[in-house]
């Protein structure tokens, strides 16, 4: 789902949180791609809010992250959280044009959205012919309020680049998911459902896809943040040295019993509140596999606990296994921050859509 889109030969994705800017860059070569450029760079506190993100404070940090990647790209894919748009779907003329489908939805979306059209972006994509009527195709409808999207445009235009695509987080990660599939799935089994649990800096967003397809998104109020902010607290240190320590270690003997586990037992619990929520949704799809992604995802054996209380198959996303690495990336540095970087991978992949 996009708001802007060009084609291009080589695409760069940024994503956007509360504390961090991830960039990362692709570029076509063949049938596959190869990682050309990434980094990850920190934002100051308070650089956005659940409703708003400080353009200055983000243009800063997209600067520093394009310094830090050697990437020269000038266009940008980004995208909105999954909190700021609103769907529906409806069932329209199989035989009208995308045009005329177009011109349809701008006469009849006030009576389903909450938001006059002149408050909104919106778009749409065909999802396939209606179950109950081959003469009707029903259609996602996808929009969100018009400052949402006009603040990462501005954000990036500040830090000298355009936006070229607006994603939603949720479409993008389903990108991100279309070239690391194959490892896992069962090449048995036609029907596949599968969780992706992305564990950020303040949120941890359950996405469910069914054959490649979202049809379930929820965020809960846990992330990374919050285990740094009580490291900070129970030691005594600085933020920057908290989040350091988590990362690379070095926290005193008692640090996995006092704090780590009892984080860790609160995120499960939360994952295990979505996915009975998914499961209450009306919907009789059975989870065959779920993949971390985010900074948390590689918190010691946090997938093997996942694993163990809810007997599903845990993988840690690493979308970049099958890819080529450029002179300028380091393998070892990739890999390490690879779950953390799926989301910006999928971004990049949308740059390459028609």
């Amino acid at each position: 789902m996009s708001w802007f889109n060009r084609t291009k030969k080589s695409s760069l994705g940024i994503d956007i949180s509360g504390t961090t800017i991830k960039l990362l860059e692709l570029k076509r070569t063949g049938n596959s791609y190869q990682v050309a450029h990434f980094s990850i760079v920190s934002l100051p506190p308070d650089s956005s809010s659940q409703k708003r993100i400080s353009t200055s404070l983000i243009a800063e940090g997209i600067i520093k992250a394009l310094k830090k990647s050697g990437s020269s790209s000038k266009q940008a894919v980004v995208a909105v959280t999954e909190s700021a748009i609103m769907t529906k779907t409806l069932s329209l003329t199989a035989s009208l044009t995308d045009d005329e489908m177009e011109n349809e939805l701008i006469l009849t979306a006030d009576q389903y959205l909450p938001y006059s059209l002149d408050e909104l972006n919106f778009d749409f994509e065909v999802q396939g012919i209606n179950q109950h009527n081959t003469e009707l195709v029903d259609v996602l409808l996808v929009a969100s309020r018009r400052e949402n999207v006009d603040d990462r445009i501005e954000a990036l235009a500040l830090a000298g680049l355009k936006a070229s695509i607006v994603d939603v987080e949720g479409y993008a990660l389903e990108n991100a998911f279309s070239i690391l599939s194959t490892s896992f799935l069962n090449p048995d089994k036609d029907d596949h459902t599968i969780a992706i649990v992305d564990i950020g800096s303040t949120l941890t967003s359950l996405t469910i896809l069914n054959n490649g397809k979202v049809i379930y998104t929820r965020s809960q109020s846990i992330g990374g943040k919050q285990l740094t902010e009580e490291i900070q607290r129970h030691y005594g240190l600085t933020y920057e040295d908290a989040g350091l320590a988590k990362k690379q270690g070095g926290l005193p003997d008692n640090y996995q019993e006092t704090i780590l586990q009892p984080f860790q037992k609160s995120l499960i619990q939360q994952i295990q509140r979505s996915l009975q929520s998914f499961n209450s949704s009306g919907t009789s799809k059975n989870i065959d596999g779920i993949i971390l992604a985010g900074g948390c995802a590689s918190m010691i054996d946090l997938d093997l606990l996942i694993q163990s209380q809810l007997n599903i198959p845990v993988n840690i996303a690493n979308p970049f296994l099958n890819m080529q690495l450029s002179k300028q990336v380091s393998a070892k540095s990739l890999y390490q921050d690879s779950p953390s970087l799926m989301l910006a991978c999928g971004l990049a992949l949308r740059g390459f859509d028609e």
